[in-house]
């Protein structure tokens, strides 16, 4: 019989321990994927929400909190946040620096025939980014179905709802691919609209809105020449701080710079990573341990078996094969099942930190390396063990 062979045999001497060793492994690993994998995603996505919107100052009625004013709660005045403000901005001094304005207003809706469910109505100029109102401060909506607002859609009965909204309200399920738009109609203060577009966020919460044409907003709602937000794109990272402080001067503005909005962002999704990096590094020193462990454990029961093997003329290299296949067919059984690990804690942790967990090539290879890492420190004790012992002291030892 080969070394190899033996090595791959060895781990079923020991049934039961093996099996225990592989489950304890697999979470290990599995776990270990998907939190590496979960500390890249929170990184990058808060890369992407700084990158969004460093150049967008947001202008809000004075005094608002949050997702803005609206409403007839303030008169419409010289003073008043309404489309009068975007004359305005169009006369400050640093408007050079402006590339574009964007007016946006919006509205709650209950829908009675839910409890407790709510939905954000926005109304927005088309081919303007949507943004929903997320969980993590302002998140760009990505397109999954269908098509975004255009200029076409000017005044036009049509929306664009978000991946939760056409789920649980109209049955389309985007995901899947079972979202087909066709004839697919919403009713908003009893005007009926073509939905021509699902879009996502990666949060629940921002993927419950509707966006409308503003024209078709402003006949459905009535909301005269009141807005909620002003967006201002600044040409350069280096205007932002200039254009700011002149919207700031502004009557009945408050400005908002990127630096505030990505404040929370920074803290949850950071918080985030740290947690899950951190995490991951635990259970890698706890992988490890768990392997040297087991392999320290083997190589003592075998101490007379390996100085039998070189007693008949077994190399040291013979017995270096022998414990690198033992310990590849443990984690190579522990990765096996840490696939399925993964994708068990990966829907977990989707639906604790909102992120798009999957496996996929990456996780894998994550899975791969991570079994590759431990067997390597797994084999070092056994390995340095075997070429240092000699018959002699094998017989004394037993």
């Amino acid at each position: 019989m080969s070394a190899v062979t033996r090595g791959l045999r060895n781990p079923f001497r020991t049934r039961v321990r093996t099996g225990v060793v592989v489950l304890l492994l697999a979470i290990i690993i599995g776990l270990f994927a998907v939190m590496v994998q979960g500390a890249f995603q929170t990184r990058a996505k808060l890369e992407s929400l700084q990158a969004n919107v460093r150049t967008v100052v947001e202008l809000r009625e004075a005094g608002a909190f949050g997702t803005g004013g609206f409403g007839g709660d303030r008169p419409v005045g010289a003073d008043a946040f309404s489309v009068g403000t975007l004359d305005q901005i169009r006369r400050i001094p640093n408007v050079e620096h402006i590339v574009k304005i964007e007016e946006y207003i919006h509205a709650p809706q209950v829908d009675p025939s839910r409890p407790n469910a709510y939905a954000m109505i926005i109304g927005l100029q088309p081919g303007a980014p949507m943004r929903a109102i997320g969980e993590v401060d302002y998140e760009n909506a990505e397109i999954i179905a269908g098509r975004g607002l255009g200029e076409q859609d000017v005044a036009q009965d049509v929306a664009v709802v978000g991946r939760v909204y056409a789920q649980e309200r109209l049955g389309l399920n985007a995901a899947s691919g079972e979202a087909s738009l066709q004839g697919r109609m919403i009713t908003l203060q009893n005007q009926p609209l073509r939905v021509v577009g699902i879009y996502a966020t990666g949060n629940d919460f921002g993927d419950n809105h509707v966006f409308v044409p503003l024209e078709t907003f402003r006949r459905i709602y009535n909301p005269g020449d009141k807005l909620s937000k002003i967006r201002v794109r600044v040409d350069s990272i280096a205007n932002v701080a200039a254009v700011a402080n002149d919207l700031q001067q502004l009557p009945g503005v408050d400005a908002v710079t990127a630096a505030e909005q990505v404040s929370t962002a920074k803290t949850t999704l950071g918080s985030m990573a740290a947690a899950t990096l951190y995490g991951s590094l635990l259970l890698f020193a706890i992988g490890g341990v768990l392997v040297v462990f087991i392999m320290i454990l083997a190589t003592r029961e075998r101490i007379n078996e390996i100085g039998t093997l070189k007693a008949i003329g077994a190399s040291n290299w013979e017995i270096v094969k022998q414990f690198l296949a033992e310990v590849l067919a443990v984690t190579a059984l522990a990765a096996a099942g840490a696939v399925g690990t993964a994708a068990l804690f990966g829907t977990v942790l989707r639906a604790a930190l909102d992120l798009e967990l999957s496996i996929d090539q990456n996780t894998l290879l994550l899975i791969l390396l991570g079994g590759f890492v431990f067997a390597a420190l797994g084999s070092l004790y056994p390995i340095v063990k075997g070429i240092r012992l000699s018959p002699i002291q094998a017989m004394k030892n037993t």
